[in-house]
């Protein structure tokens, strides 16, 4: 029977080894994105990885290409296949957060899940002491963001080939029961294959959401927590959904609609100057007509009916899937998405630069742009940090909007400051200093985290003992679901453990089981109950 009782404490061990890693897969999800923030380049970062370095032994630090939020971006070498790597690599402070490296590996699990052409391939990720990383594939190319600053608008014909490419990702995500929610020009490149072909490749899987799966159906994050930019967001990931409903595909078609808007004429369908600002108009406002934004602009007009449709309020008026949306573009393709090569853009780009008496009207790529400090201006904005603001004071002293970014670094200033001493009074503070400015909304959502945090630590000791009582392994799921962050949450894990393993032995009620048991959890919560039982 001894051997029996040591087989079954081996099967309890088994148990929970399982058990944590079920909870570590339906921890909530929340927004992790990656920034692709060039104009920030540093050779070293703040996590300390810098040219030379290699980690888990093949993968060598090159240099660093962007840096965001949550973490950094390196180009890398595979010592073994030679070939390039993109290394994401999450901040060294949020490793301490337990939900934070959960998100982390959900998307890598996310993507390991997608194979297609259009989307950036994730090659590997592991964690180490050192960081959570991820290894993605290496686009040699630029954002459409990126494109257009160098390029101006995009003309109909490429624009039209860019987001049919970019629909046939998002139809192979859609049709595996996943969602982008962030899809923007940040997150879409263009390169040119080894054929010379122009490749359109959808990027960050960060936010994606798995609307199969019953334990992440719906998003949990804390209050005023919004799931991606708000420049590009849905209504409905705004909030605009009725009692019992989720978002799904037609979310991700109306953020194409923005950005495809956004190719064609070189401003987006909202303007606004705050994130708040874009919420309101994304929920309120119609979109501006084309003839309104760019008067000497020709185009059909069907385009901008398609744009239109896919821009609805109400879902039911969009176009009801990828596929859908695709073929509508069909009209406006040169060829088959996909296959236009370098010549063929080249050739497209090259209608700006003929004289205005031979062209039959005005094209998409005759749009004037707009002034380089403008653009600057802009970008230094969706930025947010001070340093932004800083680089952009350097760069365009003269700028008749030199005077406001140099509120908006004092502003962006403050709102470091009190980000980092996370408390209460200091986002009140800022609040009431800078009213209706850049991060104005950024601190009201920081302030609802941290009055719920608060929240949560006035009550975590009555739900303790309500947990401690219930003698349950669901009462202490509740417990930790309510009070991840709570100093005692590794003996909160351990009771919840000696409470699975008690209710095992319940289920199997044998006196090998119970000795098992009681071997193993000497000190616990049942322990009397379990000693009880095996004297019967």
């Amino acid at each position: 029977m001894d051997g029996l009782a040591a087989d079954l404490f081996i099967g309890i061990g088994d148990l929970r080894e399982q058990s944590c890693r079920f909870h570590a897969e339906i921890v909530s999800l929340i927004l992790f994105s990656l920034a692709m923030a060039s104009d920030s380049m540093r050779a070293v970062g703040s996590s300390g990885l810098g040219p030379g370095t290699v980690l888990d032994g093949k993968y060598e630090i090159l240099t660093r290409i962007g840096a965001g939020g949550m973490g950094e971006v390196f180009k890398a070498r595979h010592l073994h296949l030679d070939a390039f790597r993109c290394i994401k690599v999450m901040k060294q402070e949020l490793l301490a957060d337990s939900v934070f490296r959960a998100r982390f590996l959900r998307e890598a699990r996310l993507a390991t899940q997608i194979h297609h052409p259009n989307i950036a391939a994730v090659h590997d990720f592991f964690v180490g002491d050192s960081g959570n990383y991820m290894v993605v594939e290496f686009i040699d190319g630029r954002t459409l963001r990126q494109w257009s600053a160098a390029h101006g608008p995009f003309p109909l014909a490429l624009a039209a080939d860019v987001a049919s490419q970019v629909l046939a990702g998002l139809d192979h995500i859609h049709r595996r029961g996943l969602l982008h929610r962030d899809v923007s020009p940040d997150n879409v490149m263009l390169s040119f294959d080894a054929d010379d072909r122009c490749v359109a490749k959808i990027i960050d899987l960060g936010i994606a959401k798995d609307v199969t799966n019953s334990s992440v159906s719906a998003d949990t994050t804390q209050a005023g927590v919004l799931i991606g930019n708000p420049k590009y967001m849905s209504p409905e990931q705004l909030g605009l959904l009725g009692d019992g409903e989720q978002i799904d595909g037609r979310a991700d078609l109306y953020c194409l609609g923005v950005v495809l808007y956004e190719m064609l004429l070189g401003v987006p369908p909202f303007a606004s100057e705050t994130p708040h600002g874009y919420i309101m108009k994304h929920l309120t406002q119609a979109p501006r007509r084309f003839a309104d934004v760019r008067p000497q602009l020709a185009v059909p007009e069907s385009i901008e009916n398609v744009i239109f449709r896919a821009l609805e309020k109400d879902r039911a008026k969009r176009w009801s899937s990828a596929r859908e949306l695709l073929t509508a573009l069909a009209p406006f393709l040169e060829a088959p998405p996909g296959t236009l090569t370098r010549d063929d853009v080249d050739r497209l780009r090259g209608a700006r630069a003929l004289p205005p008496h031979e062209r039959d009207a005005p094209t998409v790529a005759d749009v004037p742009l707009p002034p380089a400090d403008d653009d600057a201006f802009q970008r230094a904005w969706e930025d947010g940090r001070s340093s932004a603001w800083r680089e952009f004071l350097e760069r365009y002293p003269d700028s008749p909007r030199a005077e406001e970014a140099r509120r908006l670094v004092e502003e962006a200033t403050a709102f470091e400051a009190a980000t980092a001493a996370e408390a209460e009074t200091a986002v009140r503070q800022f609040l009431a200093a800078w009213p209706d400015t850049r991060h104005h909304l950024e601190a009201g959502i920081l302030l609802a985290k941290l009055k719920q945090r608060t929240a949560e630590r006035a009550k975590e000791p009555g739900d303790w003992e309500t947990a401690w009582e219930s003698g349950t392994s669901a009462g202490w799921d509740r417990y930790l679901a309510d009070h991840p962050d709570s100093p005692r949450i590794a003996d909160a894990r351990s009771c919840r453990q000696e409470t699975l393993d008690f209710e095992l032995a319940t289920q199997l009620n044998t006196p090998a089981m119970w000795r098992a048991f009681i071997k193993t959890w000497p000190g616990g919560r049942h322990r009397i109950e379990a000693e009880i039982r095996m004297g019967r």
